[in-house]
């Protein structure tokens, strides 16, 4: 009886890794365009709405992407540990800004919220004892201190933008973020896959059943191939 020829593992590779490069590319295009119409500081529930709908399941995608292309790479050799130099400590550098840093792409997913369990008595809110204020005596100055100053507005694009930023860098070189995934656990002898096998993030009805499947594709083929084998 005649059987069909199976894929090569590495055609199906550069198969699945072309669907999710573009993707990807279309997500990409789909938040310019909708920031394109926006003004330079968009409201809270635009950003809110784009995370959702486009940043989140990139970002999916791309760590899985990532990690498939790094289970193709040879694992570094951990450097040797140097020995303690003589020579008097150098001065410390100047810090840097706070917002100078480049935005570097997030390889670990948060972990999955645990469920709610039916009859579970709400949380109290109240302060232990120990963390009440202690105002002894009320006196003039106390009652007549001014105002704390009220905390400055937050931007809520600030870190949407930064995630973006991430984004592109690692789509731009999805090489790179994998060496740099490969170095920071060559040390560990067996390398844990940063994804969840629960709910994948950014899994929502609007994607359409194509994109759910690729991203179930690419979660089981990350799990298959960086998940150790203890059978």
């Amino acid at each position: 009886m005649d059987t069909e020829d199976q894929i090569p593992a590495e055609d199906a590779l550069s198969y699945l890794l072309g669907r999710a490069r573009w993707f990807i590319l279309n997500l990409i295009d789909f938040m310019d365009t909708a920031l394109a119409r926006q003004p330079a500081s968009p409201s809270r529930q635009v950003v809110a709405y784009l995370t959702r709908r486009a940043l989140l399941p990139a970002e999916t995608a791309l760590r899985r992407a990532i990690l498939l292309i790094a289970s193709e790479m040879d694992v570094p050799v951990p450097r040797a540990p140097q020995a303690k130099s003589t020579r008097p400590a150098a001065p410390p550098l100047r810090k840097e800004a706070p917002g100078a840093r480049a935005p570097v792409f997030r390889m670990n997913e948060p972990p999955p919220r645990a469920a709610k369990t039916e009859g579970a008595p709400p949380k109290a809110e109240y302060l232990p004892e120990h963390l009440f204020p202690r105002i002894r005596t009320l006196t003039d100055d106390v009652l007549s201190a001014p105002p704390l100053p009220a905390p400055a507005a937050r931007d809520p694009g600030a870190r949407f933008f930064r995630r973006l930023a991430a984004l592109r860098q690692a789509y731009d070189d999805p090489r790179r973020e994998a060496r740099r995934w490969l170095r920071r656990n060559a040390a560990l002898a067996q390398r844990p896959a940063p994804v969840t096998s629960g709910k994948i993030p950014g899994t929502r009805r609007a994607l359409g059943p194509d994109a759910q499947a690729l991203l179930r594709e690419l979660t089981e083929a990350v799990l298959r191939t960086l998940t150790p084998n203890t059978s």
